[in-house]
């Protein structure tokens, strides 16, 4: 028996807060349907959610905001445009196709991006970044700062690495003042982790944020707070879409500023993806539009 598909009901929130920093130096992308701007004649029917740590400053994580998931557009297309296409070719390996596709757009932001800033700027972006489909989720994260986590069943489930950044600050005390200064500038480009996961009828939504709200709130903590706000608030209406952002957008800015309160010392940004109707779910006699 095939398995039954996914609920195509899907929105999301967002939430950038400039926390006890004094500017806002981080990213954040949500682009629906976002294969349309490679002007692809058949759209995959995909969205593109993104967040991008502003530690290397606010000019890496704009850049990146602004052009990772256009280079990830463009690769799918020229990937779906060959003849034939690689993933015909080697159909068994799906996640070495969004792998390929994927690193491809990471090294094309990053060139561009040591292209067009000065010398001795440091540069680079830890970021996380989802693609969700029908039946699965592409994922990447580079510095695992930035981290998604999904809330499947009852359980708070992170899905990206816990590995920290390892570039900067390496053994600092123990070097020279020149290698430093060749630490603190050098680009800070390791190569992303790309996994799929399948999705699965129990998931009930995704979070991704940067490093410093994961500092203060634990991946069960924020999907318990999410949750529980869903239930007794009732904050969905019965005709959300996914371009009715307005009510999950509250319940980000809400859990933003309840991280700053447990004491982030920086930005804080977070996007959260709602696969379910909790409308819907706890009021069983709503009818579906």
């Amino acid at each position: 028996m095939s398995a039954p598909l996914m609920e195509m009901y899907l929105s999301y929130g967002i939430s950038a807060l400039k926390g006890k920093c004094p500017a806002l130096a981080d990213g954040v992308t949500a682009v629906p349907s976002f294969t349309l701007l490679s002007h692809m004649s058949q759209p995959i029917g995909l969205d593109y959610f993104g967040v991008y740590d502003g530690f290397f400053g606010a000019y890496s994580a704009k850049h990146f905001a602004e052009r990772l998931h256009i280079a990830v557009a463009m690769g799918i297309h020229d990937e779906l445009v060959d003849e034939p296409p690689r993933y015909r070719q080697h159909p068994d390996d799906l996640e070495g196709w969004w792998r390929k596709t994927v690193l491809d757009a990471f090294r094309l932001v990053d060139e561009e991006l040591v292209a067009r800033v000065k010398t001795g700027i440091p540069v680079g972006c830890p970021a996380v970044f989802s693609l969700v489909l029908e039946k699965y989720i592409v994922l990447a994260n580079r510095g695992a700062a930035c981290k998604a986590v999904i809330y499947r069943g009852e359980e708070a489930v992170q899905l990206t690495s816990q590995r920290r950044p390892e570039v900067l600050f390496s053994n600092f005390s123990s070097v020279s003042r020149i290698q430093r200064l060749d630490l603190v500038f050098r680009p800070y480009f390791p190569e992303p982790k790309v996994l799929r996961v399948k999705r699965e009828p129990r998931d009930k939504f995704l979070i991704l944020a940067t490093g410093s709200f994961w500092d203060k709130i634990t991946p069960a903590e924020a999907c318990n707070y999410i949750q529980k706000r869903l239930r007794t608030l009732q904050i969905m209406s019965c005709k959300t879409s996914l371009h009715d952002t307005g009510s999950l957008t509250i319940l980000a800015n809400e859990l933003a500023e309840y991280a700053i309160l447990k004491g982030c010392q920086r930005n804080v940004t977070i996007v959260i993806i709602l696969f379910k109707n909790f409308r819907d779910e706890h009021h069983p006699g709503t009818s579906k539009k």
